[in-house]
Order: structure tokens, then sequence, then C-alpha cells
């Protein structure tokens, strides 16, 4: 797949204008970059401003495919995202993980209270303040202990018979980094993981460039043989297999509850629940316990 790339100073948010091209019947193949976004939006409808440091792109996707097959494009486009940010910082590789259904997380590098400590004292990788990595490995009580942080994010949607993808990544930490929502997620950004050289517009267009060049290798792929040829590899860098996880709804019903086992190949998630019984999950936000 050919992607053709648009990239804006300023944009509402590049989920805006893929679904414009949709509307005006262009082909699949389209990305949007943009630097800023003052009306980006996430999966639910999580809406946020969005501050020079993050790489926002998304793209127009019209698969010719099962719609069972759809649901395993956000695992898709996730391991997409790990495969271009190892291919910039490598050490990152074993500890990015993709949490179903639709983010990209870090876990928390293993170090004792006195290198937490140093690390600390010394600020992140680029000398700009502690990473939220030292804080939650230094016990601090003002916040809740996570055992990931969250790097990326991915939107799917349906819109005029087409797909809208948008991909979010903290590439750079914003300057006024406490007025950004986080959510319900701690943060990380590769800047604190190492990846600090040059500045922030072109490592955002390197995260950008080399998202782009992972996703003509498996979208086409996926295309053609579905889910199975990613099966594998999804499960040995999924954030939740093993974890007990409630699956609840936006109003905080609790939809199911167990351990996760695996990704089932239509992309839901199987739990294993206190009596033994395996439940699937299609949708519904991942809670672990």
């Amino acid at each position: 797949m050919q992607l053709r790339v648009q990239s804006f100073e300023t944009v509402t948010s590049t989920n805006d204008l893929i679904k414009r091209a949709i509307e005006e019947g262009q082909p699949e193949g389209l990305a949007v970059r943009g630097l800023r976004q003052t009306a980006g939006y996430g999966r639910q409808g999580r809406a946020w401003e969005s501050p020079i440091g993050g790489m926002y792109q998304s793209f127009l996707l019209r698969p010719e495919v099962p719609p069972a097959q759809l649901p395993t494009l956000s695992l898709l486009v996730g391991l997409a995202v790990r495969r271009a940010v190892a291919v910039l910082v490598p050490e990152l590789e074993d500890r990015m993980q993709v949490k179903w259904p639709n983010d990209i997380v870090v876990a928390e590098a293993p170090a004792s209270l006195d290198e937490a400590a140093s690390a600390a004292d010394e600020g992140s990788a680029c000398g700009e303040g502690p990473s939220p990595l030292c804080d939650a490995a230094l016990g601090d009580d003002s916040r809740p202990r996570h055992p990931f942080h969250k790097l990326c994010g991915i939107s799917t949607e349906m819109h005029a018979r087409a797909l809208c993808v948008g991909v979010g990544v903290n590439v750079a930490r914003p300057a006024d980094a406490a007025s950004v929502p986080a959510g319900k997620n701690v943060p990380v950004y590769l800047d604190e993981l190492g990846f600090c050289e040059g500045p922030v517009e072109d490592r955002i267009n390197a995260v950008a460039d080399a998202l782009c060049d992972q996703l003509a290798i498996v979208y086409p792929l996926w295309c053609e043989q579905g889910f199975e040829p990613f099966q594998a590899e999804f499960d040995g860098c999924s954030a939740l297999s093993g974890r007990f996880v409630r699956m609840e709804d936006l109003s905080g019903n609790v939809l199911a509850a167990g351990t996760v086992t695996r990704v089932a190949p239509d992309g839901r998630l199987v739990l294993r629940t206190p009596e033994g019984v395996e439940v699937f999950a299609s949708s519904g936000e991942a809670h672990i316990r």
C-alpha cells in the first residue's frame, strides 16, 4: 500500500480531515498529520486539546474484508505502532506491550529504590524533569501504582462505509503537560525513555514515518489473510495476559470479570472466570484489579 501523506501545523483533529476525505470519495491510503490539534478526540468520544509533543496521525482505509475481521484492525495498528517505535528505540521493544483493544503501554522498568531515587534526582533522559516511571518506582503515595504507562492511543471509526484510524503517540512531554488531561492513564513520553536527540518536530515526523512504513507492511497482509499471521506476535506482547480484569461499560457497569487468557482470532478478549468458565469480551474498558 502506497500512503499519501498530508502534513499540517494545526488542525481541529486529523480524524476530521480523514472523514472529510472519505466523504469526498478519496481512495484509501491517505495519511494526515498535525503538529497541534485544537479538538482532538479518542475512543468513546473523549476530547482534549493536543499541543506540540505528540504524533497525531490518521489514516483513510477501505479494506475489502469480511465484517467479522474488522475488530482486529485496532490490534493490528497497535502492533504496527510497537514495531515502529522499536525501530527508533530498540531498547524499548521488550517493555512495550499492546493493551487490548487500542493502547500501547510501557511496562515499568525494574529498579531498586536507590536507582529510582537517582533517576528522579537527575531528571529524565532529556533533562526535562522526572519521568512518571521514576515517580511510580519511588512509591509516591499521592498517585496510584500502575503496572505500565500509556505511550499511544488508537481510535478506529467506521464513517461512510470507510475506516478512519487515528493514532496518537507521546513523543515529547509538552511544556504545559500538567494542564493536559491524562484521563485514567499515567502517560509516558519517548523523550523520557531515551528518544530525545534533535528538534521535537523531527522526532515527531520520524515516528510518523516509521508508523507509515510498518502499516504499509502489515495492512496488505491483514487484508489478504486476516489476523492469523499476527496472532503469535500479539500474544507475545499482550499487556493483559495473565491479569485479572473487570470489563466495564461507560457507566461503570461490570460486563465481565476474570483472568485474561488470550485474544481470540476475531479480536475478542478471552477471560477465565473464577469458576473456570471462559467468557468472550468484545467491548468495554479493561480495568486491572
